[in-house]
């Protein structure tokens, strides 16, 4: 796995050069989606390190030896790259499985992700928030990116937890998803009380109840 602390364009790790006169049969990846994975990598290690103004297409393809042209083939612009970018890291860090038991599933991905708000992750979602409303003034392009994804398998967990009778409420599994990371965000965008595990907790479990006491 990527490290998961930021580094500066320079220690960002590049392909290697010499990789290119390796023998064309190679097990494994084509090499254009290993190539567009370290683009990825460096957009997020850049974006964490330096924030917007390091993360130029210029830094991104020297650091990750992918020309512009090719990676301006891939993504209309930095805008998309970085929120791709973003994406890409969510999966690798806060993986949510739709075989699990959902309540502790839910439980542990959100534990998960308001640690991963106060590093690295937390640093790039602001700025590739930024790019997008600078870019359009407005963040349709992450909720088309991004969040449809990652919300939407939320939104399945939840509702198999309800099919199953773990999470009683019966209200729709959209409006419990929004309730839990829209207060997740709304604290981490403005710097509110720390998101700890007894509130993170107590929110889930409220969230998920009929409004009577959850059972300790």
């Amino acid at each position: 796995m990527p490290p998961s602390s930021a580094a500066s364009a320079r220690n960002v790790p590049a392909i290697d050069p010499s990789a290119e006169a390796a023998p064309k049969r190679r097990v494994g990846r084509p090499r254009s989606e290993e190539a567009a994975t370290a683009v990825l990598e460096v957009a997020y290690l850049l974006t964490a390190s330096d924030g917007l103004k390091g993360a130029t297409i210029e830094n991104i393809a020297e650091a990750s030896a992918v020309s512009k042209v090719t990676i301006y083939k891939w993504w209309e612009d930095r805008a998309a790259l970085l929120i791709d970018a973003f994406l890409w890291r969510t999966r690798q860090e806060l993986p949510l499985s739709e075989s699990d038991e959902p309540v502790r599933a839910i439980h542990t991905h959100v534990r998960r992700y308001a640690a991963a708000l106060r590093g690295d992750l937390g640093r790039v979602l602001l700025a590739v928030l930024g790019e997008c409303m600078a870019k359009s003034g407005s963040t349709a392009a992450f909720t088309e990116r991004y969040l449809a994804e990652r919300r939407n398998l939320g939104v399945r967990v939840i509702s198999n937890g309800q099919s199953s009778g773990a999470i009683r409420s019966r209200r729709p599994p959209e409006a419990l998803y929004d309730q839990i990371f829209g207060a997740i965000f709304y604290r981490f965008l403005f710097g509110l009380d720390e998101l700890s595990k007894p509130y993170l907790t107590d929110l889930i479990d409220t969230t998920f109840s009929d409004g009577q006491a959850v059972d300790a």
